[in-house]
Protein backbone atom coordinates (compact mmCIF):
# COMPACT_ATOMS: atom_id res chain seq x y z
CA UNK A 1 0.00 0.00 0.00
CA UNK A 2 1.48 3.49 -0.96
CA UNK A 3 1.63 6.01 1.80
CA UNK A 4 0.56 9.71 1.19
CA UNK A 5 3.39 11.77 0.31
CA UNK A 6 4.27 13.73 3.67
CA UNK A 7 1.96 17.10 3.79
CA UNK A 8 5.65 19.21 5.22
CA UNK A 9 7.82 18.13 2.31
CA UNK A 10 4.92 18.69 -0.43
CA UNK A 11 4.69 22.56 0.71
CA UNK A 12 8.42 22.92 1.36
CA UNK A 13 8.85 21.15 -2.03
CA UNK A 14 6.57 24.17 -3.70
CA UNK A 15 7.92 26.63 -2.26
CA UNK A 16 11.83 25.42 -3.57
CA UNK A 17 10.12 25.19 -6.86
CA UNK A 18 8.93 28.17 -6.88
CA UNK A 19 11.94 29.83 -6.17
CA UNK A 20 13.55 28.10 -9.04
CA UNK A 21 10.73 29.61 -11.27
CA UNK A 22 11.85 33.04 -10.02
CA UNK A 23 15.29 32.52 -10.06
CA UNK A 24 15.14 31.17 -13.75
CA UNK A 25 12.81 33.85 -14.91
CA UNK A 26 14.89 36.75 -13.31
CA UNK A 27 17.93 35.12 -14.93
CA UNK A 28 16.38 34.83 -18.41
CA UNK A 29 15.64 38.59 -17.93
CA UNK A 30 19.31 39.31 -17.21
CA UNK A 31 19.25 40.03 -13.62
CA UNK A 32 22.11 38.21 -12.19
CA UNK A 33 21.63 37.69 -8.44
CA UNK A 34 21.10 34.96 -6.31
CA UNK A 35 18.56 33.81 -4.00
CA UNK A 36 20.29 35.12 -0.95
CA UNK A 37 20.76 38.36 -2.96
CA UNK A 38 17.26 38.93 -4.05
CA UNK A 39 16.20 38.76 -0.43
CA UNK A 40 18.88 41.40 0.84
CA UNK A 41 17.13 44.08 -2.45
CA UNK A 42 14.10 43.01 -0.77
CA UNK A 43 14.54 43.64 2.82
CA UNK A 44 16.17 47.02 2.10
CA UNK A 45 13.22 47.82 -0.35
CA UNK A 46 10.95 46.82 2.69
CA UNK A 47 12.36 49.59 4.94
CA UNK A 48 12.11 52.58 2.89
CA UNK A 49 14.54 55.10 2.40
CA UNK A 50 15.91 53.96 6.08
CA UNK A 51 20.04 52.81 5.89
CA UNK A 52 20.52 49.35 7.72
CA UNK A 53 22.84 48.10 9.82
CA UNK A 54 24.69 45.52 8.46
CA UNK A 55 24.02 43.47 11.79
CA UNK A 56 20.26 43.47 10.87
CA UNK A 57 20.83 41.83 8.02
CA UNK A 58 22.87 39.08 9.87
CA UNK A 59 20.24 39.35 11.80
CA UNK A 60 17.15 38.78 8.78
CA UNK A 61 19.28 36.26 7.11
CA UNK A 62 20.59 34.37 10.14
CA UNK A 63 24.25 34.46 8.44
CA UNK A 64 27.43 34.80 9.30
CA UNK A 65 28.81 38.31 9.15
CA UNK A 66 31.25 37.07 6.76
CA UNK A 67 28.93 35.53 4.75
CA UNK A 68 26.42 38.65 4.61
CA UNK A 69 29.82 41.02 4.18
CA UNK A 70 30.17 39.00 1.17
CA UNK A 71 26.93 38.97 -0.31
CA UNK A 72 26.81 42.92 0.52
CA UNK A 73 30.27 43.45 -1.40
CA UNK A 74 28.57 41.55 -4.51
CA UNK A 75 25.65 43.48 -4.09
CA UNK A 76 27.90 46.61 -3.86
CA UNK A 77 29.96 45.86 -7.02
CA UNK A 78 26.72 45.34 -8.88
CA UNK A 79 25.81 48.88 -8.07
CA UNK A 80 22.37 47.90 -6.34
CA UNK A 81 23.25 49.04 -3.02
CA UNK A 82 25.81 51.74 -0.98
CA UNK A 83 27.57 50.84 2.09
CA UNK A 84 28.92 54.13 4.15
CA UNK A 85 30.09 54.26 7.85
CA UNK A 86 27.09 55.07 10.34
CA UNK A 87 28.01 58.68 11.58
CA UNK A 88 27.03 57.72 15.07
CA UNK A 89 29.13 55.03 15.25
CA UNK A 90 32.16 54.34 12.75
CA UNK A 91 32.16 50.38 13.38
CA UNK A 92 28.86 50.20 11.73
CA UNK A 93 28.40 50.26 8.31
CA UNK A 94 24.74 51.57 6.85
CA UNK A 95 23.39 49.63 4.05
CA UNK A 96 21.40 51.65 0.93
CA UNK A 97 19.24 50.49 -1.91
CA UNK A 98 20.27 52.72 -4.99
CA UNK A 99 18.08 53.13 -8.10
CA UNK A 100 19.68 50.14 -9.78
CA UNK A 101 18.68 48.20 -6.91
CA UNK A 102 15.60 49.54 -6.87
CA UNK A 103 14.64 48.63 -10.34
CA UNK A 104 15.86 45.24 -9.61
CA UNK A 105 13.31 44.87 -6.77
CA UNK A 106 10.53 45.97 -8.76
CA UNK A 107 11.59 43.18 -11.77
CA UNK A 108 11.47 40.93 -8.75
CA UNK A 109 8.31 41.76 -7.99
CA UNK A 110 7.13 41.00 -10.94
CA UNK A 111 8.42 37.86 -11.22
CA UNK A 112 6.96 36.51 -8.06
CA UNK A 113 3.60 38.36 -9.07
CA UNK A 114 3.60 36.00 -12.62
CA UNK A 115 4.37 33.09 -10.20
CA UNK A 116 1.59 33.85 -8.19
CA UNK A 117 -0.65 33.61 -10.92
CA UNK A 118 1.01 30.49 -12.03
CA UNK A 119 0.62 29.31 -8.94
CA UNK A 120 -3.25 30.28 -8.95
CA UNK A 121 -3.55 29.58 -12.89
CA UNK A 122 -4.46 25.57 -12.34
CA UNK A 123 -7.03 26.48 -9.47
CA UNK A 124 -10.63 27.43 -9.60
CA UNK A 125 -11.68 30.73 -7.52
CA UNK A 126 -12.91 28.53 -4.43
CA UNK A 127 -10.07 26.16 -4.65
CA UNK A 128 -7.48 29.27 -4.36
CA UNK A 129 -9.02 30.67 -1.50
CA UNK A 130 -9.88 27.39 0.41
CA UNK A 131 -5.66 26.87 -0.20
CA UNK A 132 -4.91 30.49 1.29
CA UNK A 133 -7.37 30.09 4.02
CA UNK A 134 -5.21 26.22 4.92
CA UNK A 135 -1.99 27.83 4.26
CA UNK A 136 -2.65 31.18 6.58
CA UNK A 137 -3.57 28.31 9.35
CA UNK A 138 -0.82 26.68 9.09
CA UNK A 139 1.66 29.23 9.22
CA UNK A 140 -0.20 30.80 12.04
CA UNK A 141 0.42 27.56 14.14
CA UNK A 142 3.97 27.47 13.00
CA UNK A 143 4.72 31.00 13.60
CA UNK A 144 3.34 30.79 16.96
CA UNK A 145 5.36 27.52 17.87
CA UNK A 146 8.39 28.92 16.93
CA UNK A 147 7.72 31.90 18.32
CA UNK A 148 7.50 29.63 21.60
CA UNK A 149 10.20 27.91 21.39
Amino acid sequence: MEREPDLGRMIGYCAHLGMRYNEKLLRRDGYDVTPVQSHVLLYLAHQGDLAVNQRELEKELHLKPSTVNGIVSRLEEKGCITRRASPTDGRCRLVSLTEAGQARVDAFRAVMSNTGRRYASILSEEEETALRDLLSRIIETLESEVNNL
